[in-house]
Parts: C-alpha cells; structure tokens; sequence
C-alpha cells in the first residue's frame, strides 16, 4: 500500500474513577467511596496505521486547537510519503479553517467516516484499551498524576490494530 493510514479522535478522562470490579462479602452489598470531581483532561490523539499513537493534551475541543494539533503532527510527517486521514464528523473537523489548513498539503488525503460510525475507528480501541489500562478501578489523588499515568501508558505502548478490520467489517 503507497499510502499510511492515519485516524484522528478526541477523548476525555475524568478524575472521577470508574469501577469495574469490586470483592464484597457474599450477601453484603457492595459499598464504595464517592467522589465527585469535575476536573477532566482532553487529548487529540492520531493513531498512525494502528500502531503508535501521536498526541497532545488541549484545555478545550474546537477549531483552533484541533488545527494546532494538526499543525504539530503534520511536521512530524515525511514530505515523501502519502497520507489517509480518517476523521469523524465532529463539527470542528469539517469548518474552512481545517479543511484549508489541510488542503496546503499535497500529500494527504481526507476522508471522513460515515456518521454515527465510532465502531470503524480504529484509535477507539486505543481509548478504551488505555481506559481498562489506566484510568478505570484507580483512583488519582490530583489530575496530574493520571496525566503522567496516561502519558507512560501511551508512550511506552505498542498498538497492534489491523486497520482492515475496522475499514472492511
């Protein structure tokens, strides 16, 4: 294949944990602490033909910082090869300022998934698969310290997605 395959996706992580699984006597209701936090980290991550994920953390989701990340990942890339980016249909990834952005570039393509498609995106299970690693059953003190538990995660973790099997269902 001449082209690399490249999909992009947003994700949130809470400070608030999620539990999984829970041991509980038998015949006892499980009890377990609450704690309500709204602190939330937002990362755009762009999975590159399913094995390493490039990403960076964003205090917001729009327009401008969705071309900023672009911008940092694009001059990552070899001016050599040719590029697929599949995208969803969020709003901010189809305004002019994206698209324009993206139209500079020879190189690369753009596609964008059907709506209502999550299933067909292969970075997904990077999120989720981070998630069952990371973030669910644990509890963090400070937002900071799942910030750097992420980070380790992705950094030092190898993906093995085979892109046919979420483009060819």
């Amino acid at each position: 294949m001449d082209h690399e395959l490249i999909t992009f996706d947003e994700v949130g992580f809470r400070l608030v944990p999620i539990y999984r699984r829970v041991w509980f006597f038998k015949g006892e209701k499980p009890r377990g602490v609450f704690f309500w936090s709204n602190q939330k980290l937002n990362l755009i991550g762009a999975l590159i033909n399913g094995t390493k994920v490039f990403y960076e953390w964003h205090d917001s989701l729009n327009s401008l910082t969705f071309k900023a990340f672009l911008s940092d990942f694009t001059d990552t890339l070899s001016p050599k090869k040719n590029y697929v980016f599949l995208l969803d249909n969020v709003g901010y990834h189809k305004t002019y300022c994206i698209l324009n952005f993206l139209a500079r570039f020879d190189n690369i393509a753009v596609e964008f998934y059907p709506t209502y498609s999550p299933e067909l995106n292969a970075i997904e299970t990077c999120w989720k698969i981070t998630r069952a690693n990371v973030t669910n059953s644990t509890h963090y003190k400070k937002i900071e310290d799942m910030q750097e538990a992420i980070e380790k995660f992705l950094d030092n973790h190898f993906f093995k997605l085979d892109m046919s099997h979420y483009l060819c269902p």
